[in-house]
């Protein structure tokens, strides 16, 4: 089984790595607007999304070779050692996914984490705790590194998660704390998209005309493009996160070609398009 699938976008190569998939519980409760009628198509239209009445649960990062340097986006569920070891049921393949691509940790020399959940920051270290990419910057919102100290306050998960994901970060010089929008390169700009999380962030590639967005936790089920009031169970600021949702629909169709990549979905690419109701409608990319 391959664990990469490569697209280009101009002078850019973005690298789907797929870290994990798993059966991690009822989809009705990680999706707990979506009514029973929508799951049954959904599950006719993406198949590789459930796994029964459980959520097949795909976990990718994102390896992005641009003319400046080789970025990652985000870091995936972690070793066997993570915080995400307490509900996925595998360690993430990640260093696996990328010495398939050709690529190695220290050749990466950014590091993006879309939002501070443990399924995107548990491979930023190593089993024993260390920075898992030695010469690399790691980018996080200065909201959501401000969440995680507060949700500590009274979940035990966050306070693993800074303390064994984010604090090693801070003891070795390599974390730096962003505030909204943030221009990478000429071709690559970190867009601030809270709602899942107050510090979730994606980031918008355009180059030579052709434009891809890694999306982060934006769309976590097919149906929410479709109907992006439909909240995920993990969202933490639900109209908020459906305001972004409304967003980032109206951009993607105003360009049209632009291409959608999600972390969670069965596949890792598709397109936008708008369905015969009006709605907006995701299809997947070969």
């Amino acid at each position: 089984m391959t664990l990469v699938t490569t697209r280009k976008v101009g002078n850019v190569e973005v690298v789907a790595l797929l870290d994990g998939d798993e059966a991690c519980g009822p989809i009705a409760d990680a999706f707990p607007d979506v009514p029973p009628d929508a799951h049954a198509n959904a599950a006719e239209r993406h198949p590789g999304v459930y796994a029964g009445d459980d959520w097949r649960l795909a976990v990718r990062a994102w390896l992005v070779r641009h003319p400046g340097g080789v970025a990652l986006v985000d870091t995936g569920v972690g070793p066997s050692t993570a915080v995400a070891m307490a509900w996925f049921p595998t360690p993430g393949r990640l260093h696996d996914a990328l010495t398939e691509a050709g690529a190695s940790a220290d050749q990466i020399d950014t590091v993006v984490i879309t939002h501070v959940h443990d399924d995107h920051v548990g491979g930023t270290v190593t089993a024993d705790g260390a920075p898992a990419f030695p010469n690399a910057r790691y980018l996080v919102q200065q909201a959501d590194l401000d969440a995680l100290v507060a949700w500590g306050e009274e979940s035990e998960e966050d306070r693993e998660i800074e303390a064994r994901a984010i604090a090693p970060l801070r003891a070795s010089g390599q974390l730096d704390a962003i505030d909204g929008h943030h221009v990478l390169t000429g071709d690559l700009e970190l867009r601030h998209a809270p709602g899942h999380t107050p510090g979730h962030q994606v980031l918008r590639i355009t180059s030579r005309g052709d434009r891809l967005l890694i999306s982060g936790d934006t769309w976590n089920h097919p149906s929410q493009f479709g109907r992006p009031e439909w909240a995920s169970a993990t969202d933490a600021e639900p109209a908020r996160a459906t305001a972004t949702r409304r967003a980032m629909l109206a951009d993607l169709l105003s360009h049209p070609g632009s291409v959608v990549a999600p972390t969670h979905l069965d596949v890792p690419f598709g397109r936008i398009r708008t369905a015969s109701d009006g709605r907006a409608a995701f299809d997947a990319l070969a």
